[in-house]
């Protein structure tokens, strides 16, 4: 239960600061429910396909549920493919939010002389 713990954890700070500044989900709901889903499933599938050919393979830890949702896929892969979609979508909203706040910031101070390098 440890690892699935931790992994709600994040997921619950992901959420936070998704709701603070209003990145992702906590900007358009359904539009990014939709798409954390896709990105999600995308990944299952991957996972899917790559223990079909033997690439990943589940080995037992203590440290986990034990809940198996598929042959060699635990429940908490599952989490942790929401985890990684999520805080993919709340990077890159995050790096385009404090790419066009430093731009404003940068127009605001051109505007009133501060910022330009010139020392009067």
């Amino acid at each position: 239960m440890i690892y699935l713990g931790i992994l709600l954890g994040l997921l619950g700070c992901m959420a936070l600061l998704d709701a603070k500044w209003k990145l992702f989900v906590f900007r358009r709901p359904l539009r990014g429910l939709m798409v954390l889903v896709l990105g999600t499933g995308f990944f299952v599938l991957w996972d899917v396909l790559a223990i079909g050919q033997g690439i990943f393979l589940h080995k037992p830890s203590e440290l986990m549920t034990g809940i198996m949702v598929g042959e060699q896929f635990p429940l908490e892969e599952v989490f942790f493919l929401v985890f990684l979609c999520y805080c993919a979508m709340i990077a890159v909203t995050g790096a385009q939010a404090l790419i066009q706040f430093r731009a404003r910031r940068t127009r605001g101070s051109s505007k009133t002389g501060e910022g330009d390098g010139h020392v009067s």
